[in-house]
């Protein structure tokens, strides 16, 4: 037997593609169909903006969530509640719901069968295909998106609220859903410096094969890289199959995050430092990045991101402690307890590589690093033993030292990536995300929608 790996096939066996590129057959499609602008979800109590469905719609679009392809019906939401699964068997983790108040479903006079013209910017954008209008109740949804102490004990250790980001964009839905199959019809072009960073599956898979990487680990991303970050990549990627794995992809969440976050902007080019300054050689290296409105939902986002990685054409997948996690709702370490032996209170009996219609992505499972003064270096926790004189790497204590506009010292930060914060500092006024961020970054988006003329139904 071959001790080789090669690139999986993408999650479900086939790439969704469901971007119309030609002209007239996507006009042809918008003509007749019912007009309507995507509007942001919002927090109900501050009114921040918290998500914008065009990232959910560009990422079914491009096959970043393969096979999904649709805006799911309440039977495929049942199913994902219950089993973490599609309707069709593949693992899937969260229900992905296009939503639409009471009034804009009157005004619209919407039925069963219809096609909605998606506007985003003012511009045609999407075409939704109206299979199913269905109701819910958006904190029930929300309570068993994430689990509960009761239903979940083995990785939930206390109730979700309206704290945790993920939790309230489901709360804050308008309990009226549209299911079914969404297509871009009019591509967005992307804004500086996202454009760079756009690698869609199909090309990310291209890239990889351009560049003859057989093994590719992937680094999930919603922070500006300190050393800590570039020590796990450096040392995961060791784990390929008779080598080194070949790549590392760093792919990065773009879209409203919580306040405090590092900004998106500043996320994409600090990563692009540590190869463009030779700290990972930019041969072995690549930023790209992924457009959700993150659930922060430690074990089940980690399975999303498996599925998005996978689908790109990655053959490894890091996970850390508190993985895509926010307070301690989760065990700290149950992302890894899902990929080492599953967890059956959400229907996972098994690791997702070990179930039927599961994930083909290898998971490297990392507890973190360290600096350690007696050996003069950043090394891992199982390895170093001086664990009274460790000194941890602090995701606040570096944010609040950034925040007073003191440079960390280069053993933590290195100057290049700093150079990135106060670039972006300075065009936006902070450093981190907050409300002025959120409700700009809700205006101007990442991308700009071209110009279309739809012509009237004669």
């Amino acid at each position: 037997m071959s001790l080789k790996i090669n690139t999986p096939p993408p999650h479900g066996g086939k790439l969704v593609d469901a971007v119309i590129r030609d002209k007239d057959k996507a006009i042809s499609m918008a003509i007749g169909a019912i007009p309507y602008d995507l509007k942001a979800t919002r927090d109900p109590v501050s009114g921040l903006p918290i998500r914008n469905v065009y990232r959910e719609i560009m990422s079914i679009a491009y096959g970043f969530f393969s096979p999904l392809n649709r805006f799911m019906t309440r039977n495929e939401v049942e199913s994902v509640l219950k089993e973490r699964r599609l309707l069709d068997g593949w693992l899937f983790p969260f229900p992905i719901i296009f939503d639409i108040s009471e009034d804009d479903l009157k005004k619209l006079s919407v039925k069963e069968g219809d096609r909605l013209l998606l506007r985003l910017k003012g511009q045609p954008f999407a075409i939704l295909n109206v299979e199913e209008i269905w109701n819910f109740d958006p904190k029930d949804l929300a309570d068993r998106t994430f689990g509960t102490p009761e239903r979940n004990p083995e990785v939930v250790k206390r109730k979700f609220d309206e704290k945790h980001p993920g939790w309230l964009i489901y709360r804050s839905m308008t309990g009226i859903a549209l299911a079914g199959k969404v297509y871009v019809i009019n591509e967005p072009v992307f804004k500086d410096p996202y454009n760079r960073f756009w690698y869609p599956p199909a090309r990310s898979r291209e890239e990889m094969q351009r560049r003859g990487w057989r093994t590719v680990i992937a680094h999930q991303t919603r922070n500006v890289p300190h050393t800590g970050h570039e020590h796990l990549m450096k040392n995961a990627a060791y784990l390929g199959d008779i080598e080194p794995c070949h790549g590392i992809l760093v792919n990065a969440i773009i879209g409203a995050k919580r306040l405090g976050d590092f900004i998106d902007e500043a996320i994409l080019e600090g990563h692009e430092a540590l190869n463009k300054y030779g700290y990972i050689s930019p041969k072995r290296h690549i930023v790209t990045f992924t457009l959700w409105d993150m659930r922060y939902g430690n074990p089940l986002e980690s399975l999303l991101h498996g599925i998005i990685r996978q689908n790109m054409g990655c053959t490894h997948h890091m996970f850390g402690r508190d993985h895509a996690a926010v307070g301690d709702y989760y065990d700290p370490y149950a992302t890894q307890i899902l990929w080492e032996k599953g967890i059956p209170s959400f229907g996972l009996n098994a690791p997702p590589y070990d179930l039927d219609k599961g994930l083909k992505i290898r998971p490297v499972n990392i507890k973190e690093f360290w600096y350690c003064p007696k050996c003069g270096e950043i090394t891992y926790s199982d390895t170093c033993a001086h664990t009274d004189i460790a000194q941890r790497f602090s995701g606040s204590f570096i944010r609040g030292l950034i925040a007073e506009g003191i440079e960390p010292p280069p053993i933590i930060f290195r100057p290049e990536v700093y150079r990135v914060i106060v670039k972006w500092w300075r065009v936006y006024g902070y450093p981190f995300v907050n409300k002025k961020y959120l409700e700009l970054k809700e205006r101007e988006l990442e991308a700009d929608v071209p110009p279309m003329d739809v012509p009237m139904k004669r």
